[in-house]
């Protein structure tokens, strides 16, 4: 909820480059350069990467709506088995997953699959020096969280968007099912993990919506696909998955923002900026607190410049004395918090005001105790020189507490005119 437009849209930018950054080192040689167009192996690795982008994004797309019987094959698994299929007639020179990962990786049968229970040397660090073991672990334990649950949020943000289905995710759901799902992946020698942009875009762009049934039904067929048909996904080359996950960063990158550049308030563009420029270079979880913590302190400054006042003068009837024919009042416009106490107190000219002095906050709310504290603070300077304020259309809530602050004897204002249609709102104040 506090996650402004602009840190959404910084979030979805950076990772997409981030991902294409990921996906480029799977073009380059062994000296880290990207191979060569003229090459064998550089015609075969960007040929394949293109075939398989291609048949994801126009070929099969095409097919289904040609062959009704096609809709039950998502376009990027058709897209990857085409390509493959190619790839290995053709005799191209294109590493496989197989090549990457190792042969014994792509084994199968029951074997891979994970024994239950943490190694017998887990406890040994705790044993020897418990505190030094959780200094040193802590950080990073709270840094995987923190990254895990806001890329989580957010993506579940973001899907809610795309898909536009009228329901919305739980976001208490999605952190307990991960911690839990986190907790019995470590019981398995596996590592922590989080929702995937990519894989969560390629499942709602395939049909599954944001349907946890989806989720579950990839790493269902994912395990089975390991243990019974582990050597056929060996073969797979690395950058046909690699032009699947180029398609994504492409939909995954807000383009629009680019063209909001001179149309949205500078601030928005710099946070959109920063916010993807700190995903690319530090991480996501940083990036979001920087950038939120922008947004508010520039929603405050904006809104710190909004108060402003108006003279007039108006017949008053205080409850405690005669009618005052002309008494000046300060008509206040804007809202008054923290950022706003300095401009409300340089509004008025207490030394030469008349005796009798009105504040009407009609075009105007209270919001904090600094507020609170500005209110009684101008009060007490006219109050030191013999003068009177009155307090027109303050809530009754602010009215308690301005009594709770002034400090010993009777305050130097009265509150008037508290209609019971004046809106009821609550002020933060540490009592």
């Amino acid at each position: 909820r506090l996650v402004p437009h602009p840190v959404m849209v910084g979030f979805v930018n950076g990772l997409a480059v981030v991902m294409l950054k990921a996906q480029l080192g799977h073009f380059k040689g062994a000296g880290g350069a990207f191979l060569s167009l003229l090459s064998p192996e550089g015609k075969a690795t960007y040929g394949c990467a293109l075939l398989t982008m291609a048949l994801v994004r126009y070929g099969i797309p095409a097919l289904q709506e040609k062959v009704e019987s096609a809709k039950a094959v998502p376009p990027t698994l058709g897209g990857v088995v085409i390509a493959t299929s190619i790839a290995r007639f053709l005799k191209w020179p294109v590493k496989t997953l197989a090549d990457a990962a190792g042969a014994e990786t792509f084994r199968g049968g029951l074997s891979t699959l994970p024994k239950i229970g943490l190694p017998a040397s887990f406890w040994t660090p705790f044993q020897n020096a418990p505190l030094e073991t959780l200094r040193i672990i802590l950080p990073y334990a709270v840094t995987m969280a923190a990254v895990g649950s806001i890329e989580s949020l957010l993506t579940l943000q973001l899907l809610d968007g795309i898909v536009d289905d009228g329901k919305r995710g739980s976001t208490k759901k999605e952190v307990i099912g991960q911690g839990i799902g986190n907790l019995a992946s470590g019981l398995t020698g596996g590592i922590g993990g989080c929702a995937l942009i990519g894989q969560s875009l390629i499942s709602a762009q395939s049909g599954g919506g944001v349907s946890k049934l989806s989720g579950m039904a990839m790493s269902i067929f994912l395990a089975l696909g390991i243990v019974a048909f582990a050597p056929l996904l060996g073969q797979i080359p690395v950058v046909s998955l690699a032009g699947v996950m180029l398609l994504v960063c492409q939909s995954t990158f807000s383009w629009g923002s680019l063209r909001l550049v001179g149309k949205i308030p500078n601030l928005d563009a710099f946070v959109i900026a920063l916010v993807t420029y700190v995903t690319i270079k530090d991480d996501l979880a940083k990036a979001v607190l920087i950038g939120t913590i922008t947004s508010a302190l520039g929603f405050a400054w904006k809104q710190s410049t909004k108060i402003s006042t108006t003279l007039s003068q108006t017949k008053l009837n205080p409850p405690s004395g005669p009618t005052l024919p002309n008494v000046k009042t300060y008509n206040i416009n804007g809202p008054l918090f923290f950022g706003s106490t300095q401009s409300f107190s340089q509004l008025f000219r207490v030394k030469e005001d008349p005796d009798d002095v009105v504040i009407d906050f009609t075009q105007s709310r209270v919001y904090d105790h600094s507020a609170l504290e500005a209110i009684n603070s101008i009060c007490d300077r006219y109050g030191s020189i013999g003068k009177r304020v009155y307090l027109r259309r303050l809530s009754s809530e602010c009215a308690k507490l301005l009594a709770k602050i002034h400090k010993g004897g009777l305050p130097p204002y009265e509150v008037i005119e508290v209609s019971p249609s004046d809106p009821v709102y609550d002020v933060a104040d540490d009592e």
